[in-house]
Formats: structure tokens, C-alpha cells, sequence
């Protein structure tokens, strides 16, 4: 069988490393680089050398197995896994006292973390909500606007830090932030009496990006070539590169943003189901900088976090600091809101984030479904309403299970994880 995958990221790399050995893959990638929201970046610190992801940049181990099996097995040395804290604090731009700060390491006596009041308490609500969310299935109709409007609380200021999070997390204002899915957002709550560990990747996320692709034997890779157009011929389908060629193909996986996926399907009969469904999944352009000076952080060292979130009126963004994991003094933050820019910047990258709206949310199992027979595919953050790391690797594992159910690596990894 010969499998043609649109969309050289994390999705579209673990899919062709899953079918290495049982199909042969052709590979589309529009830009020049694989690794989609994966980008790394060398630089130097304390005069030494470190490596710094703009986009992708840590995933909590211990429940992403999948990530977990996969990175080891494309050669990423446990040396290379820095586990940390995941510490967080969120301020107003034109304040000096923070409206959140979460526990940290259990050792620091002088972090003056949140232990209760208004937002601890919501906080502390918001979470245990999650969780039963998540239990008891609950609806990814129900908005967040639903849940606050349900809560009456009564500042303000816990609405704002409740929008914060979600809204620096997908590139929107506080107010959009409101039309997000509970549930969605709920994933991405830490209870606060939690002090989460998260991991990231010595050798940078691209460094995972490399190993995929260096291990999927019977690949053939496509770069600065992307998708056009998907075509059926007969019982298969052919490819469109950007510069006309037709790939003939028995399978078509689509690893791309829904925008894109949705032009290359335009024209093919059949697909108007699933053409509505990307219409609905939306996106906001975010830029990362990485830079050496403190720009984004809290005047207060002691409350200095790994995620350090700004609101200024209806937006807030984050910056991300490197101390808790490096040792360095670095940072990446979001820029395009905030008043003024990074004095010492290094580099700058900008990706697309999704917003998990209802129909988003709606639209996205949609597509992740899978019928007998089906020989295309959506996989990524176009199948998860909750886009992390190992849903979009689990998504891979789907697809790869449906083509080669007797597959070497989709059975290896399955076993893996029903612990044989």
C-alpha cells in the first residue's frame, strides 16, 4: 500500500514512522523544514550551549505513554528528558502584586503562592470541575461563558484570571476566551495545591522531529512542496504537489490546519461533510521571541514561574522562563499585545493557535472518526478537541491501526500500552 501524507509535523511524522516497514509513505511538507509546531533553536547561556523550543516545548510525561514509547524508541536517551516544575503566576500589567501564584517546589518557603481567597477558591472549583467533566463526559457544548455566568462570582478580577489562562493559551482576547469549551479549557487546569512536573527535551523538540524522520524507512520526503489538491482515480487517489505533479496514492492522510485541508479537498465529490466540519475550526496567529532579558516577568523575583501570564485589559500572554529548567536566564514570550518588546531578543517564530469553541470541539471528533473501509484521513489537532502532544501521536497510532492492523510498530506500541 502506498500512503500519501500531507503535512510534514508531529502528526504527519509519527503516522509515517507508525507504518514504516508495512506501507510506503510519500511525504508533502509545504515549508522547508519538518517539524510544524515543533522549532528549535541553538543558542548560549552562562557559556555554555542550550537548545530552546519556540513552539512545542515540554509534555508531561507521566501521562503521555505514547510519547513516551515513541521517543525512546527513535533514540532520545532518558539523559536527554529534563523533568521540572510547572510553576505559574498571572499579573496585571499595571500592578505590582500578582493575582495568581501556584505552588512550586515544596522546598521554596519564600514563594508567596496563593492559598486562598476569592481566586484560590475558584481556582480550586474550576479544577475539581474539570475532573468530573472529564468523568462524567460532560458536553463540549457547555461554554465557559456558561460556567461563570452559572458561578456568579463576585469579582470581576477570578472571572479575569479564569479567562487568562485559555486566552494566552490560544492567541485570543479574554472576552473570546468566554465562547471556548469548558471542557477544553478545563483540560488544561492544574488543581492548585498540585505542583505538576512537566518534561522537556535537552536536544530541543526538534531533536524528536529528526528521529521520526531518520527512522521511517521506505519514506520519501517532499520539502517546500506542499499539498494542492487530493483527486480520486479509480479505487485510490492522486496528490497535487504546489507545482502541479500527481502523486498516485492507495491512502491519504491529512496532517494539516483545517484551512489548508479544506482547499485541497475543494474539489472532490463525496467530502462535503467533512469540509463543513474544518470550516468551523478557527485560528489566531501567535508570535514566540526568545530573548536573554527579563521582558514579560514579574518585578518580584520570588514569584518568578516557569509560565509567567500578563493581562493588559482584554488580552493576557505568557513568558515562558528557563531558570527552573536550565539554569539559564532565557525566555521565550508571546509578543504582538504587550507594551514595548524584548531588549535582547535571539530569535522569533510565529505559529497558529486553535480556539476550541463548541463546534470546534464538535467538528474535530467528526473528523477523527473512522469508518470500515475509509482510505482518508484527518489526524492532528484537527481530530482532538484537546490539542496536546499525545493526542495528536495518539491520533497517528488510529490512522496507522486502521491501514496495517498487523503492523510491526502500531502492534508493538499497542502492547505497550495494554502493558504486555
Amino acid at each position: 500500500m502506498r500512503v500519501g501524507i500531507a503535512g510534514g509535523g508531529i502528526a504527519g511524522l509519527t503516522l509515517a514512522w507508525l507504518l514504516s516497514g508495512s506501507c510506503e509513505v510519500l511525504l508533502l511538507e509545504e515549508r522547508p523544514r519538518l517539524g510544524g509546531n515543533a522549532e528549535s533553536v541553538q543558542t548560549t547561556a552562562d557559556g555554555g550551549t542550550c537548545v530552546i523550543d519556540l513552539g512545542v516545548r515540554e509534555t508531561p510525561v507521566e501521562t503521555s505513554p505514547i510519547w513516551r514509547h515513541i521517543a525512546a524508541s527513535v533514540g532520545i536517551a532518558a539523559k536527554d528528558l529534563v523533568s521540572t516544575t510547572s510553576s505559574r503566576v498571572v499579573f496585571h500589567e499595571h500592578e505590582r502584586s500578582a493575582v495568581w501564584v501556584s505552588a512550586a517546589d515544596p522546598t521554596d518557603t519564600e514563594r508567596p503562592a496563593t492559598r486562598g481567597g476569592p481566586a484560590y477558591r475558584a481556582m480550586v472549583r474550576f479544577a475539581e470541575e474539570a475532573v468530573r467533566w472529564g468523568r462524567q463526559d460532560v458536553s463540549w457544548d457547555v461554554t465557559l461563558d456558561d460556567v461563570l455566568n452559572e458561578w456568579r462570582l463576585a469579582s470581576s478580577w477570578v472571572e479575569h484570571l479564569l479567562c487568562a489562562l485559555p486566552a494566552s493559551l490560544h492567541g485570543c482576547t479574554l472576552e473570546e476566551a468566554r465562547t471556548l469549551s469548558a471542557r477544553a479549557v478545563g483540560a488544561t487546569i492544574t488543581p492548585p495545591d498540585t505542583i505538576p512536573r512537566t518534561t522537556y527535551l535537552r536536544s530541543g523538540a526538534t531533536s524528536l522531529v529528526h528521529g521520526l524522520a531518520a527512522d521511517s524507512r521506505s519514506l520519501t520526503l517532499r520539502l517546500g512542496t506542499g499539498l494542492r489538491a487530493v483527486r480520486r482515480v479509480g479505487d485510490g487517489f492522486e496528490l497535487v504537489d504546489g507545482a502541479g505533479v500527481a502523486h498516485p496514492v492507495d491512502a491519504v492522510a491529512l496532517a494539516l490546519p483545517a484551512d489548508h485541508a479544506l482547499a485541497a479537498l475543494s474539489g472532490l465529490a463525496g467530502t462535503g461533510a467533512w469540509q463543513a466540519a474544518l470550516h468551523t475550526i478557527a485560528y489566531r496567529d501567535v508570535t514566540y521571541v526568545l530573548h536573554r532579558d527579563p521582558y514579560g516577568m514579574p518585578e518580584d523575583r520570588r514569584v518568578w514561574s516557569a509560565s509567567n501570564t500578563t493581562v493588559d485589559g482584554e488580552r493576557s500572554e505568557t513568558t515562558t522562563w528557563y531558570g527552573p529548567t536550565l539554569g539559564v536566564d532565557l525566555f521565550v514570550s508571546q509578543a504582538g499585545h504587550r507594551v514595548g518588546r524584548p531588549r535582547e531578543e535571539l530569535a522569533r517564530s510565529s505559529f497558529r493557535a486553535t480556539l476550541p469553541t463548541p463546534a470546534a470541539c464538535r467538528a474535530r471528533q467528526r473528523l477523527g472518526q473512522i469508518e470500515t473501509g475509509q482510505r482518508l484521513f484527518f489526524l492532528g489537532h484537527c481530530t482532538t478537541p484537546v490539542e496536546t502532544l499525545e493526542a495528536v501521536m495518539s491520533s497517528a497510532l488510529t490512522v496507522a491501526h486502521h491501514l496495517t492492523p498487523r503492523g510491526a510498530r502500531p502492534r508493538r506500541l499497542r502492547t505497550y500500552l495494554e502493558g504486555g
